[in-house]
C-alpha cells in the first residue's frame, strides 16, 4: 500500500471513531421524558418541571414532564424501569417508591433497585399534619388528647396504605397509645380535609404550605427536627412525642443499564441547577432544603431507608396484596 493510500484509510478510520465518538456523546440527541408518579400540582411535579425547564435551555433538547399517578407511584416507576436504556426517559420521584413498596407489595413488576439506576438525590422535604379549621385541637398535643377521648373515631386522610402519610399514623398511635381511623385516598384528600369530611392529613411542604399559609387549613405540627421559617408558629412533631421526625426526599432515577457517561452528565446537570441561586430559593420557598448528591450517595440512602422501612412496616404486618 503506497503511502498516499494509506494516509486515506488512516484518515477515514480516524473519521469514523471520531464520528462514533461524537454520536456516543450527543445527549440528549431528541426530547427527554421526565416521568412523575404523582398527580400534577402535586410537590413532585411542580419539582420536576422546575428542573425540565433549566434542563431545556441547558441541553438543548426538550425535557418534558409526563405525570403517571397510580398504585404508590408504581406505574410511573414500572415504566421508567422498562424504557430503553439510554437517558431520553427519567423518573422523577419520591422516596417511597425504592424503600418502602418492595416491602408493601409482594408482587411488583419491576426491581427499583436492579433495574433502575439513581442519578441525584435532588432535595429533602417534610410534611405538614393539616387538619380542618372545624377541628377542635390546635397542635398534635392536643390532637393526641382528644383522639384518647374519642378513640377510633377522628378520622385521617393519606395517599394510601403503605405512604408515609399512613406509616406516620401508625407510628403516633403506637407511640401514644391512640386510635385514629384511617381513609385511605387517591385525590382529593385535601378537598375533603378543608371540607370537613375527614379531619386531617400528612401533606408534603411543597403542596401543604400555601394551604397553612393562607389558612385554608390550620397547621397540627411539622415533621421537620426544627420549626419552619415559612411557619414560625407550628410545633415539630417533637415537641409532643419526643424523638419523632419523618423527612421525605425527591430524586432522579434513569433505566439500569444507561451508558455511564449519561449518568454522569445528568448527575452533574442536576447538581449544578440545585446550587442555582434562583432553584435553592424556590426549594426553600417550599420548606424543603436543596441537595444535589451523588449517585453513590442516593445508592447508599436507598441501602439504609430500604433496611429501616422493611423494618416498620413487617413488624405492622402492613401488605398491600
Amino acid at each position: 500500500m503506497d503511502i498516499t493510500r494509506r494516509g486515506l484509510v488512516l484518515a477515514g478510520a480516524l473519521a469514523a471513531v471520531a464520528g462514533s465518538a461524537g454520536a456516543q456523546g450527543a445527549y440528549p440527541s431528541k426530547p427527554v421524558k421526565i416521568i412523575v408518579p404523582a398527580p400534577a400540582g402535586s410537590g413532585p411535579d411542580v419539582m420536576a418541571r422546575l428542573y425540565a425547564d433549566h434542563l431545556s435551555r441547558a441541553l438543548g433538547q426538550q425535557f418534558l414532564v409526563d405525570n403517571k399517578p397510580g398504585a404508590s407511584g408504581n406505574i410511573g416507576a414500572e415504566s421508567v424501569a422498562h424504557a430503553p436504556a439510554d437517558g431520553h426517559t427519567l423518573l422523577y420521584a419520591y422516596n417511597q417508591i425504592p424503600t418502602m413498596n418492595p416491602h408493601l407489595f409482594g408482587k411488583l413488576g419491576y426491581d427499583m433497585r436492579k433495574d433502575m439506576a439513581p442519578v441525584s438525590i435532588t432535595l429533602t422535604t417534610g410534611y405538614i399534619l393539616l387538619a380542618n379549621n372545624d377541628f377542635p385541637a390546635a397542635d398534635l398535643a392536643q390532637t393526641i388528647a382528644y383522639a384518647k377521648k374519642h378513640p377510633g373515631k377522628v378520622a385521617y386522610a393519606s395517599y394510601g396504605p403503605g405512604t408515609a402519610s399512613h406509616l406516620a399514623f401508625e407510628i403516633i398511635q403506637e407511640q401514644t397509645r391512640t386510635e385514629f381511623l384511617h381513609v385511605p385516598y387517591k385525590q382529593g384528600q385535601l378537598t375533603d380535609v378543608m371540607g370537613g369530611q375527614v379531619a386531617m392529613v400528612f401533606e408534603p411542604f411543597p403542596s401543604a404550605i400555601p394551604f397553612a399559609a393562607s389558612g385554608k387549613t390550620k397547621a397540627l405540627a411539622v415533621t421537620t427536627p426544627k420549626r419552619l421559617a415559612a411557619l414560625p408558629n407550628v410545633p415539630t412533631m417533637s415537641e409532643a412525642i419526643p424523638g419523632f421526625d419523618l423527612l421525605g426526599w425527591q430524586g432522579v432515577w434513569a433505566p439500569a443499564g444507561t451508558p455511564t457517561a449519561v449518568l454522569a452528565k445528568l448527575q452533574s446537570e442536576f447538581a449544578r441547577i440545585t446550587q442555582l441561586p434562583d432553584m435553592q430559593k424556590r426549594i426553600r420557598d417550599f420548606g424543603s432544603e436543596p441537595v444535589g448528591g451523588s449517585s453513590r450517595e442516593m445508592a447508599q440512602t436507598i441501602e439504609a431507608e430500604y433496611a429501616l422501612w422493611g423494618k416498620i412496616i413487617r413488624a405492622k404486618n402492613i401488605r398491600l396484596d
